[in-house]
């Protein structure tokens, strides 16, 4: 899917044949969030609250084990997970060996990125901070659930809203169907009255598009992209970056390299139109412009 999907400690490679004794309880449900604390396992709500405060029903996602083709008669078994929005920040609890609990923990403040992949029905959820990644598998039937919880934490994770930088093409400002393709730049905006500004591209043979967009609260990039060799095969990334962690950023042809919250985050916009535009609304943002509230042309970095 991706070179964020490769194992993480809680998660085993296995032959395939291994997987009915791991999944011995048939095909697991979809990802879901309890209707009571009484539906997780055991010691798994105390971990979670002792670990990162409170937490509502509403903030966490049961992800059932399941098993995802690895390479030839090989598999690679994720746990039972638990994803939890508390009220010191995010974190994970794993059944995984040697003993449940939780593996990952991570402040609001020091969240990086959060980002979702999609390739055919395989989902994945990552959250990643200065040290650790907390990463979740899906499948796609579990989309909606994922999407109002990753929703939750994106509104912790950038809770301060901030101006953005003008616009000198209106039609990227307004989101211009034949400019960004299928994406719509204000489904990415978190709440009502925030404002965004865009640029994009799209492929003339349909093989793929881009959209990166500033808004009040965020950085947002949304990509989707065909495989020439399968067709058939589409992948997707939507890359979500709080504006208030954003240390410093630079584009190298169409690459553009950002520091989050002291993590180094790559991405390949493949348009080097976007990525200067994407570059010098980062420029701003990192200004005092940006950062004080007072307006400002963008500066081209």
């Amino acid at each position: 899917m991706d070179r964020q999907s490769g194992a993480v400690d809680w998660e085993l490679i296995v032959g395939r044949d291994l997987i009915p004794h791991l999944l011995s309880g048939g095909r697991p449900r979809g990802v879901y969030r309890p209707a009571d604390v009484t539906w997780l396992p055991d010691g798994a709500h105390p971990a979670i609250v002792e670990s990162i405060g409170h937490v509502g029903l509403e903030d966490l996602l049961v992800v059932p084990a399941a098993a995802w083709p690895a390479g030839p008669r090989r598999s690679l078994y994720s746990p039972q997970c638990i994803a939890a929005i508390g009220e010191r920040g995010v974190g994970l609890w794993a059944q995984a060996l040697p003993a449940p609990g939780i593996r990952v923990q991570l402040p609001f403040g020091e969240i990086a990125a959060i980002e979702h992949h999609a390739t055919g029905s395989r989902r994945l959820l990552v959250v990643t901070g200065p040290a650790v990644r907390l990463l979740v598998r899906y499948d796609a039937n579990g989309q909606p659930v994922v999407d109002a919880w990753t929703r939750r934490l994106r509104q912790h994770a950038a809770a301060v809203p901030a101006p953005v930088p003008p616009h000198p093409d209106s039609r990227a400002r307004h989101g211009s169907r034949e400019r960004h393709g299928s994406i719509d730049p204000r489904s990415l905006l978190l709440a009502r009255g925030d404002a965004v500004v865009s640029a994009g591209w799209r492929s003339r043979a349909g093989c793929g598009e881009c959209l990166v967009g500033l808004t009040s609260r965020e950085l947002v990039i949304a990509e989707s992209l065909r495989d020439r060799h399968r067709p058939w095969s589409m992948s997707a990334r939507m890359l979500y970056v709080p504006r208030g962690s954003i240390e410093d950023a630079v584009v190298r042809s169409k690459t553009l390299l950002m520091r989050s919250a002291g993590a180094e985050l790559r991405v390949a916009l493949r348009s080097r139109r976007v990525a200067t535009v994407a570059s010098s609304w980062l420029s701003w943002v990192l200004s005092d412009h940006g950062r004080l509230g007072s307006a400002g042309p963008p500066r081209a970095r």
